[in-house]
């Protein structure tokens, strides 16, 4: 306790040259804190946004070179995930999606995406039923205009009123509607929640074309990915004639993981550029100490002799530079708060209004805090030693 306070003492008396010593410091714990944070934050938002989307999922698509020899891959992929492959798929829906007006009565909105899809859409697009019923087998097999509506498109042409059973417009053609999904992004124009879902079985008649090409298969869990798209490998393989097209597969989740590994590495980059900051500060601590130790040989002889030992010395010297570091750390904290609030408001004014939030966890705080004080120690100890062996 006496050698903090003779350390608080000293930091007091020469205010301006411990403020500057701790400059180092406060940029290093600040920019470690808002940098860390900001990584944090983007990676969360990203892995938010592939949720959304759904996890788990097997992207197929097929090319064909001669389309008047294809074959119908919707309904051999459907049996097949839903028969053999039923203990590890939940479902499989076409991927086809398009942009047509979608009106009712007076209310147009053009920003909305129609899809088409089966049904067990929902399920592989990662949508919940909130009213009404979702699109049947039934519906594809008699190609019914039937259309289940997002959170967005529902209260945008709907208001307050009650969609279910109503009859809206896809680029003129009326469909029912008979299901609203739950809002799951937001519910804004032009989000994941601005669509409309009707039966693939209608591609003709709303795209002018029956040719399907891209399929998603929801798996149950990420274990069974590589199982799924093995025995998926192998069933295209022997369904799609090479001479007449080919297919691709693509595991869902690697574009989350790459993302992931992305962020990962930004972060340790940044952590790197912060670090050199906290290492700049830690040799100011250093330097300043042993001008300190110059300035106070009166001081260390005097006490040395009225009995001071090594040791004693050495504590006070540790102790002043580790108080200096650690106040450093603690205005960096409180700066790198600071900069996080700011940053929260001026990041969707650059990034057309994507929310990032930029938040320091409390682990990077006390990683932040530990950090300052062990530089002030490390930095701390050869002035330290130095003070304790003069003679």
């Amino acid at each position: 306790m006496n050698a903090l306070r003779m350390a608080l003492d000293s930091i007091r008396e020469k205010k301006g040259r411990s403020f500057l010593t701790m400059l180092g410091i406060i940029i290093g714990v600040t920019a470690v804190l808002v940098l860390v944070a900001l990584v944090s934050g983007y990676n969360a938002d990203i892995t938010a946004y592939y949720e959304k989307l759904g996890v788990n999922k097997v992207n197929v698509t097929v090319n064909w070179y001669d389309t008047s020899r294809s074959v119908d891959v919707m309904d051999t992929l459907y049996d097949y995930g839903n028969g053999e492959l039923g203990d590890m798929v939940l479902g499989v829906s076409p991927d086809l999606s398009t942009s047509l007006p979608m009106k009712y009565r007076t209310t147009t909105l053009d920003s909305g995406t129609l899809y088409l899809g089966s049904d067990q859409f929902s399920v592989c697009g990662n949508y919940t039923l909130k009213e009404g019923r979702d699109i049947s087998a039934f519906d594809v097999d008699r190609r019914s205009r039937v259309c289940v509506l997002g959170s967005y498109v529902a209260d945008s042409l709907f208001q307050y009123a009650d969609p279910i059973g109503e009859t809206v417009y896809f680029g003129g053609e009326p469909f029912t509607v008979v299901g609203i999904y739950y809002q799951k992004d937001g519910g804004e124009e032009g989000s994941m929640d601005d669509m409309a879902v009707i039966p693939y079985s209608l591609d003709r008649a709303i795209l002018g074309t029956a040719q399907l090409t891209r399929f998603s298969v929801k798996v149950d869990q990420s274990d069974h990915m590589d199982t799924v798209m093995a025995k998926l490998e192998r069933f295209l393989g022997e369904t799609i004639d090479t001479s007449v097209g080919e297919y691709e597969l693509e595991n869902g989740n690697s574009a989350m993981s790459e993302s992931t590994e992305e962020m990962t590495s930004m972060s340790v980059v940044l952590g790197g550029i912060a670090g050199i900051a906290l290492l700049v500060g830690g040799i100011g601590i250093m330097n300043i100490m042993l001008v300190s130790v110059t300035e106070r040989t009166r001081e260390i002889g005097i006490r040395k002799a009225l009995g001071a030992k090594e040791r004693t010395i050495l504590s006070q010297f540790v102790v002043e530079a580790a108080t200096t570091s650690a106040l450093g750390g603690v205005l960096g904290i409180a700066l790198g708060y600071i900069v996080s609030m700011v940053a929260n408001r001026l990041l969707p004014m650059f990034t057309s209004g994507t929310t990032v939030t930029v938040s320091p966890s409390f682990n990077s705080i006390a990683v932040a805090f530990g950090i300052s004080v062990g530089i002030g120690v490390l930095f701390g100890y050869l002035p330290a030693k130095r003070a304790a062996r003069l003679n």
